[in-house]
């Protein structure tokens, strides 16, 4: 009886072996048709409208997954069939056009790439049926409107990218579904400034988010919560003429290159204790950085205002007042200065330059003088070179000798000075000299004139044998 058990047993679990590769293959066949129809359509195929697919092996577990190119493709909607493969893995419709979104249905999609289209408008439950899918662009289209709920049944994407598009206003509550959402790039929508919602409270976006973009969205102002998990945030190319000063406190990277910024105060940094990179970089009106107005961040580790052209004073005290103690505390290990119009650094900067690994100097008018001889020693080349004196122009920093970055031992002004006075003695003298040269007015000249001299007189007397009488 209990070998029947076995028999029967050991019968049951190869006939579903064999009904499970026969599901299998006829799976592969019907996928087969699905991917040859999808890939290389009739109206197509052998030509270079045909996409490019090819199998590669997913995570975690080495699965198949399908991934298929269509770029560049000059594709409609009407050229696509909506119906894709079974293991599609990532799909590009990058440079094609489109003028909507097509309707897919899969479960297994998690990249879609629909960027330089044609397309000027989301509707709800566009993207319904890609319950699987974890990255969406949508960047370099003509989008003006989305309609309430186009982000519906994507409860696990992480990435959207809506950058280079129309945005200007959004529906309440517009990004509520999307649970996991980690990075948003809403750049380079230059009126998304007239949407006037709040991004967290308004728009619904969730506490999960890490990386926010707001390039080029002509922002003069922006307010998010101080309490926010945000880790990145970039505010590059807006009309910002100070840092908000409130901002996420566990911001660890800021970019807020290319705003209106004439100074960077204290108060600029003030709640940015965490920041691990700050870039201050294109800022077409920055001219100073005040006393204390980088000491609040001792986390800070890479610091950039490259290309801040107008920016020719560094206070002494930038940093803070620099002590033994206190440079202990900085961690900041890459600094750059490139393409500004820095003449000279303070030597009490010396300590906290040293501990750098990497200082950019690249196209700074540097002053070589005794007071900045110091840059000589650092440990690293830092591409600095000299703009004057005239003898050392054009020369690195550090291969410059020593002994030429001396100091005038007098004020420009006092050589001036000395030339002027020689100028004007010089005058003085001489015209003391032509006036006592210069004979006295009662003196009359007088010259002896004898009988031989070419200057006697001569008397005339008349021709006789002419005048008989």
């Amino acid at each position: 009886m209990s070998s029947f058990r076995v028999m029967s047993g050991a019968t049951f679990g190869l006939l579903l072996l064999l009904l499970l590769a026969l599901h299998s293959s006829q799976a592969e066949i019907i996928d087969g048709e699905e991917t040859d129809r999808f890939c290389y359509p009739e109206s197509s195929k052998n030509s270079r409208r045909s996409c490019e697919c090819s199998n590669v092996s997913a995570s975690p577990w080495g699965m198949r997954a399908l991934r298929i190119d269509c770029s560049y493709k000059n594709f409609g909607v009407k050229d696509l069939s909506l119906v894709l493969p079974l293991y599609i893995d990532s799909l590009d419709l990058s440079w094609n056009a489109l003028d909507s979104v097509p309707i897919f249905a899969s479960d297994s999609l998690h990249q879609l790439n629909l960027r330089h289209n044609n397309i000027s408008k989301l509707s709800a439950g566009n993207f319904k049926q890609l319950t699987s899918l974890k990255e969406l662009y949508l960047g370099w289209n003509s989008i003006g409107q989305l309609e309430a709920g186009v982000f519906e049944g994507l409860p696990h994407l992480q990435v959207l990218d809506l950058a280079d598009n129309n945005l200007h206003s959004l529906p309440s509550q517009l990004f509520a579904p999307l649970l996991v959402l980690g990075t948003l790039d809403i750049s380079w929508n230059r009126q998304f400034n007239e949407s006037g919602g709040d991004l967290y409270t308004g728009l619904g976006v969730n506490w999960k988010l890490s990386t926010l973009r707001l390039d080029a969205c002509s922002l003069t102002e922006l307010r998010l919560p101080v309490s926010a998990p945000l880790k990145e945030l970039s505010l590059r190319r807006n009309q910002l003429k100070r840092i908000p000063s409130e901002l996420p406190e566990s911001l660890l990277r800021l970019d807020i290159s290319d705003n209106l910024l004439e100074e960077l105060l204290p108060e600029d940094t003030a709640n940015l204790t965490q920041v691990r990179q700050l870039f201050i970089e294109d800022m077409s009106v920055l001219q100073r950085v005040v006393a204390q107005a980088l000491a609040p961040i001792d986390l800070l580790e890479t610091l950039s205002f490259q290309n801040s052209r107008q920016l020719n004073h560094l206070d002494a005290e930038a940093f803070g007042v620099i002590t033994t103690n206190s440079i202990k505390k900085k961690a900041l290990r890459s600094l750059s200065f490139r393409g500004t119009m820095l003449r000279t650094f303070n030597s009490s900067l010396a300590p906290l330059f040293n501990q750098l690994t990497e200082m950019d100097l690249n196209g700074l008018p540097l002053q070589c003088d005794c007071e900045l001889v110091w840059l000589k020693q650092l440990p690293y080349q830092t591409n600095g070179r000299c703009y004057k004196p005239s003898r050392i122009r054009g020369m690195l920093v550090t291969s410059a000798r020593g002994d030429a970055f001396s100091c005038d031992t007098w004020p420009r002004w006092a050589y001036g000075l000395v030339v002027l006075s020689l100028i004007a003695l010089s005058a003085v003298g001489i015209y003391l000299i032509v006036m006592g040269l210069r004979p006295h007015r009662g003196v009359t000249m007088r010259r002896k004139v004898g009988a031989g001299s070419p200057y006697a007189r001569v008397t005339i007397e008349p021709n006789r044998q002419e005048n008989p009488h």
